[in-house]
């Protein structure tokens, strides 16, 4: 070789790292691709060939962020809308459920009455209550006296009520029923004259009083007791004196003696006066269920006696959670008590519990079916 060939092949530059490989001879030689284009070709190919195992340090392209940013900004708005949901959604539904309620204040006298609201029981008097707007049904209920009302409650307003649940007072004066056999009788009470009998008297004033009975066959005398609130009776025949009798009838409770349809008093008047004979007399109580049927011989101007006696009635008592129990100061056990006997008419029940106290109820007991008593003592 040459001495000039071997000086040109001397200048000849060593090719660089990043070049490729020169065309063969006799063609033009392309300008060697830069350093960085090269690399950006080479990591623009796809994930195959030896370039697949440098995934970290792959660059996103354009297409692949166009994409990615709207997913984010959809999963952060659907994120955003379930927050909000979740804020503002049970406030919603929580307001849209309020029922407009007004406030009830139910009083009564004496207190201690039970109060039922629409047939519920919701405590004893003095009682405050708040309740849906509207008319409810109201019903009291102390010693055996009820009263029902219907209370129309305003939404956002109080209403106050007032119930008298005390017993109607006796009355200040008392009754005399006069007959007379036969009639057509004048009757006077201490000396004023008050009709012709048979004859219904209703301003007696309570106590004794003399009562004079003119008829064509004469006159009788008798002297009769009127109590306050009672019926006093005075039956006479106006025939001979020795033609007539009486019967004196005793009884636990006030009973009513008829013959017949005819009434002739009530077990509180001392004599009945009747025609000498066998009666047969009908006693009778209507508020307690007891109607007797008995039989009574009238001496001829003679006393008859009679002594009737009532039967006994049911009660059934319970308390709770429990309780020790009382009928009129004698106790009779712990709640629940069932099928006890006691004699009929009006008691009083004392229930006592250690830890919630004592409380009092009068009740009734009747011939027709047993009585319950029963409390709650937790209210």
């Amino acid at each position: 070789m040459s001495a000039k060939n071997t000086a040109s092949q001397d200048r000849q530059p060593s090719p660089a790292p990043d070049s490729v490989a020169l065309p063969p001879a006799g063609k033009p030689a392309r300008p060697a691709p830069s350093r960085s284009l090269m690399k950006l070709l080479a990591f623009s190919k796809a994930d195959d060939g030896p370039m697949g195992d440098f995934p970290s340090e792959r660059k996103p392209g354009v297409r692949w962020l166009s994409v990615v940013v709207p997913l984010v900004c959809l999963t952060v708005a659907i994120a955003g809308a379930a927050v909000a949901a979740a804020i503002f959604l049970p406030r919603w539904q929580a307001s849209a459920a309020v029922v407009p309620s007004g406030q009830l204040v139910m009083n009564s006298e004496p207190a201690g009455a039970e109060v039922r609201v629409d047939g519920e029981l919701r405590g004893v008097t003095p009682l405050t209550l708040s309740l849906p707007a509207g008319t409810h049904a109201l019903q009291l209920d102390r010693a055996g006296i009820t009263r029902s009302i219907a209370v129309a409650v305003k939404a956002g307003s109080d209403a106050t009520h007032y119930v008298d649940l005390q017993a109607p007072p006796v009355a200040e004066v008392g009754q005399l029923l006069v007959t007379t056999e036969p009639a057509g009788a004048h009757v006077s009470v201490d000396g004023q004259a008050r009709g012709v009998s048979p004859v219904s008297i209703g301003d007696i004033t309570p106590g004794q009083h003399a009562v004079s009975i003119k008829s064509e066959k004469g006159t009788v005398q008798r002297s009769v007791t009127v109590e306050r609130g009672q019926t006093a009776s005075l039956v006479v025949s106006l025939v001979a004196q020795s033609a007539f009798g009486w019967v004196s009838i005793s009884s636990p409770v006030v009973m009513q003696v008829f013959e017949g349809d005819q009434k002739f008093g009530t077990t509180e008047t001392d004599r009945i006066v009747m025609s000498p004979g066998r009666h047969t007399l009908k006693i009778v109580n209507t508020r307690l269920g007891v109607q007797l049927s008995r039989s009574v011989e009238v001496p001829v101007g003679g006393a008859a006696t009679l002594k009737v006696d009532v039967p006994d009635g049911i009660v059934n008592l319970n308390a709770l959670p429990w309780a020790e129990a009382w009928i009129d100061g004698r106790r009779i056990g712990e709640t629940p008590l069932a099928n006890i006997k006691i004699p009929l008419g009006d008691h009083e029940a004392l229930f006592r519990h250690p830890q919630l106290g004592e409380r009092r109820q009068t009740f009734t007991v009747t011939a027709n079916e047993p009585t319950r008593v029963a409390l709650d003592l937790r209210k």
